[in-house]
């Protein structure tokens, strides 16, 4: 069961900020996903949260989720303003986006499992249209040796293993 708070007041507490979107229900019966600010205060003996909604998420599409523990060491004040500073600043946006364009990271996988793959198959490739057959790699000793450690991990006897 959660304890709710209708209101917060500026100068008490805060235990921590959350601010994402949100599953909220409308009075209408649908559902719709808002940007909604959580507030965790001590009412009594228990952690209440106060939530504020901001609107629809779309509006917010690219603000990253914000958490800010405080543990009691802020007021409720102090962390509304880092999330409203938070809201309206990009440069988070502008990092994450330039992340993103200087990334290879999912090519050079890709790349890589090819490549082992072709290793695998004792496949080489010179040139185009050019494959030659080679022997370094003995794939029948690398199952033997899968099948060697699956059955000491596990003590059962993979299908096809003798």
């Amino acid at each position: 069961m959660k304890i709710v708070a209708t209101s917060v007041h500026g100068d008490e507490p805060c235990y921590s900020l959350v601010a994402g979107p949100r599953l909220v229900h409308l009075p209408n019966g649908a559902k719709e996903r808002h940007w909604v600010e959580r507030v965790y205060v001590i009412r009594g003996d228990a952690m209440a949260e106060y939530c504020e909604d901001y609107g629809p998420a779309e509006d917010y599409a690219e603000v990253p989720v914000l958490m800010l523990p405080s543990f009691g060491e802020n007021t409720v004040a102090q962390l509304q303003e880092m999330a409203e500073r938070h809201r309206h600043d990009d440069k988070w946006i502008k990092r994450r986006k330039e992340m993103l364009a200087e990334s290879t990271l999912i090519a050079d996988v890709l790349r890589d499992i090819e490549e082992n793959r072709e290793y695998i198959a004792n496949r080489s490739q010179f040139g185009p249209g050019i494959s030659v057959q080679r022997n370094i790699y003995d794939s029948n000793v690398a199952k033997r040796r899968l099948r060697a450690a699956y059955q000491k991990r596990t003590g059962i006897i993979p299908h096809g293993g003798r």
